[in-house]
Order: structure tokens, then C-alpha cells, then sequence
């Protein structure tokens, strides 16, 4: 019988600056680590994130240095 794995819950994360958006799917954690980041190196950009994911949306970029 095989391990079980850590339930990994996705959650969408929506970044702005001026006239940059992004929204990526990421894993809560990932997305946690992103969020701290982004604070402490670019405090002016306006963060959220929630539950919207949708099926269109792309992976975080790089999603595997976050872990």
C-alpha cells in the first residue's frame, strides 16, 4: 500500500503594480511563501488571494522554489 500524501490545497493568488497584473493556481503553502516575499522586498504591490481558482488559470511560475 502506498504513503499517503499530504492533501495539498489550491488556492488563486492575484498580484498588481500599476499597470501589472497576475494570477496564478498555487499550492496554499507556495502561495503563503509568495505572499511573505512580496511584502518584505515590494510592500506597494496589492496582493490577494482566495478560493477562485479556475481551470484556466496557469501554474505559479517556478512553484517548486516556494515549496
Amino acid at each position: 500500500m502506498r504513503p499517503l500524501r499530504p492533501s495539498r490545497r489550491i488556492r488563486h493568488i492575484h498580484i498588481e503594480s500599476g499597470a501589472l497584473t497576475l494570477d496564478y493556481q498555487a499550492s496554499a503553502e507556495q502561495i503563503e511563501n509568495v505572499v511573505d516575499a512580496l511584502a518584505q522586498g515590494f510592500p506597494e504591490w496589492a496582493v490577494t488571494v482566495d478560493g477562485d481558482v479556475r481551470a484556466d488559470l496557469p501554474p505559479l511560475p517556478c512553484a517548486e522554489l516556494w515549496d
